[in-house]
């Protein structure tokens, strides 16, 4: 589990090592913009959950440089791997033209390339066993928040990314979702618009629980997302709608923009082929032996 050194990956670590998980608490203990730290976060947690009388180890690798040695972590001290939980991210802001190449990079490499790399890291064991679990963190701020274009990048990236890792588990039994978890931490109370909501309505501790849901065995869906927040659980999509038919010119399309804007009677493919057979169906177009 990364980013288990405070907040929602602390949460979740505690969770799951009282369900009786063998836990790695990865955090490389920096600070909130990514500059590295010590392993004294990553102890810390490890602490509380030996104390309790858990099974956990402490690993400070940095997820965006060594997700395969967090994975060695596990298998050394537990002998195996079954759930990995993408919790690792940084704050940070700005506009577009001012953030530093390297702000934005950084915020790709933790948030994304750390989901990716582990992932990539762990996918050989679980498919080899025929078994896993994986939730990924996204975030709402993909609706729309200003100042956040590397943060919302990455993490509209995970969302898709996490579409794409439950179609080539599923037949392996590797079932990968993710959350948007809505909740107090440190990164959140670098926005002032969030910081006072969070922590009157979102503590990090609601949000525990369904992720747990998402690493059981008895988890029924794959390449989900879920906004999660104070005891709050739903489903996020990517759908589309009949939208507007029969262009005949650039005119035509801007008298008419608000079909194409309309999300009446909203369609939810399962996957890239029934959303060409929706738009074929929407267009009257038989696919004929093309069809699946």
């Amino acid at each position: 589990m990364t980013g288990a050194g405070g907040g929602l990956g602390r949460e979740y670590a505690l969770l799951l090592a009282v369900e009786g998980a063998k836990v790695v608490v990865n955090d490389y203990g920096g600070d909130s913009r990514g500059t590295p730290g010590t392993s004294a976060m990553a102890e810390a947690v490890a602490a509380e959950i030996q104390d309790a009388g858990g099974q956990v180890v402490a690993d400070a690798h940095d997820v965006a440089l060594a997700a395969a040695d967090i994975v060695r972590t596990a298998e050394e001290a537990f002998g195996g791997l079954h759930i990995v939980v993408n919790n690792a991210g940084i704050a940070g802001g700005g506009t577009l033209d001012t953030i530093p190449v390297e702000d934005f990079d950084r915020m790709l490499a933790i948030h994304l390339g750390g989901t990716l790399g582990l992932s990539r890291a762990a996918w050989p064991i679980l498919r080899a066993q025929g078994y896993g679990r994986i939730v990924n963190t996204s975030s709402a701020s993909v609706f729309g928040l200003p100042g956040t274009s590397h943060y919302i990048t990455a993490k509209a990236a995970i969302f898709g990314l996490t579409r794409a890792l439950a179609q080539d588990g599923r037949s392996f039994d590797v079932k990968v979702n993710a959350v948007m978890p809505s909740a107090y931490s440190r990164l959140t109370a670098q926005s002032p618009e969030f910081a006072a909501l969070m922590e009157a309505g979102f503590p990090a501790h609601r949000v525990a629980p369904f992720v747990g849901a998402l690493v059981s065995n008895r988890v029924p869906c794959t390449g989900e997302t879920f906004v999660v927040g104070g005891g709050r659980a739903a489903r996020v999509v990517l759908g589309t709608a009949p939208g507007m038919h029969d262009i005949t010119s650039i005119e035509d399309c801007l008298s008419r923009f608000d079909e194409a804007l309309s999300v009446d009677d909203l369609y939810v493919p399962p996957d890239a082929v029934q959303a060409v057979i929706y738009e074929s169906q929407q267009l009257g177009i038989d696919l004929g032996s093309f069809a699946p």
